[in-house]
């Protein structure tokens, strides 16, 4: 089987990748229009922040509004917490046996 002329190929190798991506960009803001994300879900996780957050003032005179929570007020507030993965003990040292 013969290959196509070179002209072919190489307007093939720029037009396939940049229709790809702008159909990829279309269908995306087509998706998002159609699926528009909750606006009020912000606003309800400010509005169960409020009680717990407080103004603190850092060394270099700027302040900084933080939320102060227990691990038991972040899971009732803002659900399942992701548990921390455990740390690597390092290698291993072989146990020493007494000397008879």
């Amino acid at each position: 089987m013969r290959l196509p002329r070179k002209g072919i190929l190489i307007r093939l190798c720029i037009y396939v990748p940049v229709l790809g991506y702008l159909s990829y960009r279309a269908f995306d803001r087509w998706w998002v229009e159609r699926h528009p994300q909750a606006a009020t879900a912000p606003d309800e996780l400010e509005q169960k922040l409020a009680p717990h957050r407080r103004t603190i003032t850092l060394p270099d005179g700027t302040q900084q509004s933080i939320v102060e929570l227990t691990p038991e007020q972040a899971e009732e507030l803002l659900g399942p917490l992701p548990r921390p993965e455990p740390k690597d003990p390092g290698p291993a040292t072989p146990a020493t046996a007494p000397a008879p």
